[in-house]
């Protein structure tokens, strides 16, 4: 099973051209995350979404002169590999490697590539290009800047498929270390099982996270089986409460390392959902950070940007003033995560049952059994509340057990521990068995 990763989304739209992005780098590694993942950056189709690619070796204008200068995309094609190199090469000087979105179930339907290789797409009865689309209630929603690639049974299919695994190396070659690959369960596990191997086969530490949010427990356990290294979890949604969230990490564990985050692109923003309270936004993140093997967050969730990223709509101007900042608190949790084994791989999760409902407990054990771990915390972003738990040594298995929280650390922690939680504050409990 991988280990986990502690990874930060810069939103390549909010910061601008790639010279921008690195100079963000400092302070991501300050926070002590070890990837960075970018969004889209390739030339979109006129729609200006990000995830509508014309071009998969042409970049978005913005990323290379900081204009939105649409005209003769070829002219800056040098100039940006040259960037992107530089980009990664900044990265790795500073520990960290660059993730890049890979989106291959559909095009912009304005690409070339429709009429170069027509055989590449699926059609609907008439002939024309099939616009993917989703389910929204009763109703089917099509993305009429889309067009479906045929990746399970084009007439084509070898070229196709090498084609991605081409334009993969392609970038791979300039510096980029890993895939987060869009929408990866509509695209057939058979085209997973052709590219990871031969990708991996060149790059044996390159990784591979799924988006699998949507899909059902065994569609992401499929992807998980097609070599993913990492798949997307849904404890963005959980209530910290109901079963489902506990039964689907149990499931996950058994089959590839999964990434929560307490925000994304398509999500709305921590701050906002908690009306700025930074307190219950950073415990979202630091129970993430604990009970899965990897966590991830967008850029300004440090800074409690509330304003939704827009993918067609986007741009530097919407970076926000700073409602508060979390930055060291990030540092801390994500230089404890990095620490410890235990907090690095998924394994089952238990709840404890403590003396008040505003206080929630966990616990998880290493895969080899050899670690430990106690979570109490406090979701309530306003109030202190006190939680006692009167059997430590017996849950924990050991008398030799540690605080390891990100702030006011017992120096002993007792078998019988009654303590105050202050709002959002989360007491981590470890021991080595």
């Amino acid at each position: 099973m991988t280990k986990g990763i502690r990874a930060y989304n810069l939103y390549p739209k909010l910061v601008g051209s790639m010279n921008m992005w690195i100079t963000h780098f400092d302070r991501i590694q300050a926070m002590n995350f070890d990837w960075i993942y970018i969004n889209p950056i390739n030339y979109p189709g006129f729609s200006g979404s990000d995830y509508s690619i014309k071009n998969y070796y042409h970049y978005h204008p913005l990323y290379v002169t900081g204009e939105m200068d649409f005209e003769n995309p070829e002219a800056h094609v040098e100039k940006g590999n040259k960037l992107l190199k530089n980009v990664c090469k900044e990265a790795e000087q500073r520990g960290m490697k660059i993730m890049m979105d890979l989106v291959i179930n559909h095009t912009a339907f304005d690409s070339p590539l429709s009429e170069e290789h027509p055989d590449w797409y699926e059609r609907d009865i008439d002939g024309q290009l099939k616009h993917p689309g989703a389910q929204d209630g009763e109703n089917w929603v099509e993305w009429k800047d889309l067009a479906q690639i045929n990746n399970a049974h084009s007439s084509d299919r070898d070229n196709l498929w090498n084609y991605w695994l081409e334009m993969m190396l392609f970038y791979l070659d300039l510096g980029i270390r890993g895939f987060r690959c869009d929408a990866a369960y509509h695209v057939p596990s058979e085209l997973w099982h052709f590219l990871i191997p031969r990708i991996k086969e060149k790059y044996p530490n390159a990784i591979f996270l799924a988006e699998t949010l949507g899909c059902s427990s065994q569609q992401s356990v499929d992807i998980a089986e097609a070599g993913f290294d990492f798949i997307t979890n849904s404890f963005k949604w959980w209530d910290l409460k109901e079963q489902w969230f506990l039964e689907q990490n149990w499931e996950y564990s058994r089959h590839a390392s999964s990434v929560s985050f307490p925000e994304n692109h398509d999500t709305i923003r921590s701050a906002d959902q908690f009306g700025g309270n930074q307190y219950q936004a950073l415990l979202r993140y630091e129970l993430g950070a604990y009970i899965c093997s990897s966590i991830s967050t967008t850029i300004g969730f440090e800074y409690g940007f509330q304003r939704q990223i827009d993918v067609v709509q986007a741009n530097p101007s919407w970076w926000e003033p700073i409602c508060y900042d979390i930055s060291d608190d990030i540092a801390k949790i994500n230089k404890i995560k990095a620490s410890y084994d235990v907090l690095q791989e998924d394994n089952g999760i238990e709840m404890l049952q403590l003396n008040d409902r505003h206080v929630i407990g966990f616990t998880k054990e290493s895969r080899n059994g050899q670690e430990k771990i106690m979570m109490l915390a406090n979701p309530d972003g306003h109030s202190s509340y006190r939680v006692r738990e009167s059997n430590v040594y017996g849950i924990m298995g050991s008398d030799k057990v540690k605080d390891i929280s990100r702030s006011r650390r017992m120096k002993d922690v007792p078998a019988f521990l009654e303590y105050n939680l202050l709002p959002g504050e989360v007491k981590l409990l470890y021991v080595k068995l």
